[in-house]
């Protein structure tokens, strides 16, 4: 009977056989600790930039899933940590290397980060556009006089 789906398992916790196995196809979070890369000088994790970001930027620039972080960090040879703060309003980037590397990985970060914005304002001023287009298309149209 315990076989069978949707027969609850024994136990005080009263789940059926189905949801637990729904649990366990439900992918683990990745783990927070990282290993050092071979080619990451161990001195160079002493002294980390640390930045803030918007969270929909830091989306744009390293995916929604930071799956551009490793080709980043092995380009520059630095390492990126990209946490979520402020409730998943900011994001913190922490950049280890050397400081002239940690300088410029910020540098380019921010100009792309700038650049998202751009498109982004750029975006919304289309659609304002198109909506004010639109809105005049419907409207009756009124036969202008001419100005004598």
């Amino acid at each position: 009977m315990a076989d069978q789906p949707g027969v609850a398992v024994q136990g005080d916790q009263g789940m059926s056989a189905q949801s637990l196995d729904g649990l366990l196809r439900i992918p683990l979070p990745l783990p927070r600790i990282r290993i050092r890369p071979w080619w990451f000088p161990v001195q160079e994790l002493r002294n980390p930039l640390v930045f803030y970001l918007e969270a929909w930027l830091a989306d744009s620039i390293f995916g929604p899933d930071r799956a551009t972080i490793p080709e980043i960090e092995w380009m520059n040879q630095v390492l990126l940590t990209v946490d979520i703060v402020d409730a998943g309003n900011l994001v913190e980037i922490t950049i280890f290397g050397q400081p002239r590397v940690q300088n410029r990985v910020r540098s380019m970060l921010l100009s792309l980060a700038s650049r998202h914005r751009e498109h982004r304002a750029r975006d919304e001023k289309m659609k304002q556009l198109e909506e004010f287009l639109k809105e005049r298309a419907s409207r009756p149209q009124t036969p202008q006089l001419p100005v004598a």
